[in-house]
């Protein structure tokens, strides 16, 4: 005889058990099934580190991750000295302006600094 019996846990995760006629059959059961999504999750974990990692991309390499001076001299086409100058002028702020060497910057300043054309 066959019975199927589910159960929600306190998470409110629904599991189902089968029951066959004995409780060896059983036991094997669940014990392939363990097997099975182990070898499942072995083969797949590059793809879901990979989907996890592209779906949460921003937390890793966002876009509001702060620039480093060189970055910022790359993207704005200008020298260190440049660099050094508008940060005296007040035409750039660094975030670390208490660090006096190994500047960050915000990108949203960089943005700004090119959308009002430098």
């Amino acid at each position: 005889m066959t019975t199927l019996s589910s159960k929600k846990d306190s998470k409110g995760v629904t599991t189902a058990k089968v029951s066959f006629l004995s409780e060896t059959a059983n036991k094997e059961l669940e014990h392939a099934v363990e097997v099975l999504m182990l070898k499942y999750l072995v083969k797949y974990r590059k793809k879901f580190i990979e989907e996890y990692i592209s779906s949460n991309f921003s937390k890793f390499m966002g876009e509001n991750r702060p620039l480093t001076s060189q970055e910022v001299m790359d993207i704005l086409l200008i020298s260190r000295q440049t660099l050094s100058r508008w940060i005296k002028e007040g035409k750039i702020k660094p975030i670390n302006s208490e660090s006096g060497r190994h500047y960050r910057f915000k990108r949203d300043d960089i943005d700004r600094l090119i959308e009002e054309g430098m």
